[in-house]
């Protein structure tokens, strides 16, 4: 009787688990996909900008100005807090693919090096 009651816990064990974990995941698409939608209305208002995690102070770079008028594009710095809501990386690849759309890959070599896409980093 007690290797049965010992398969039966870590059954319920496993099945515990597996349940967290499909939580867990739900979550994360439900943000990327909002991302992904407001980045698409942002870019059909013309309100094109990339989304920063920039920590307790903005971060301001001498090339961020020029970037941002040559390419129609803004940078949102967030700060140390972001919204639960919101995936930084499914956001700006989606304003990524829009650029490269429009200007080829160029501008690129230009955008500021905290700016992350899915795969972590530009």
């Amino acid at each position: 009787m007690l290797p049965i009651k010992n398969l039966l816990i870590v059954l319920l064990g496993l099945i515990f688990t597996f349940q967290l974990k499909a939580a867990d995941v739900l979550a994360s698409d439900t943000s990327q996909s909002y991302s992904i939608e407001l980045a698409q209305k942002d870019i059909s208002r013309g309100n094109i900008k990339f989304l920063i995690w920039s920590g307790i102070a903005s971060k301001h770079y001498e090339g961020d100005k020029p970037f941002e008028k040559k390419y129609n594009v803004n940078y949102y710095q967030f700060g140390c807090v972001l919204p639960l809501n919101i995936s930084l990386a499914a956001y700006n690849k989606v304003v990524a693919n829009y650029l490269d759309a429009k200007y080829g890959k160029a501008w690129r070599k230009d955008v500021r090096k905290d700016v992350i896409l899915e795969d972590g980093r530009m």
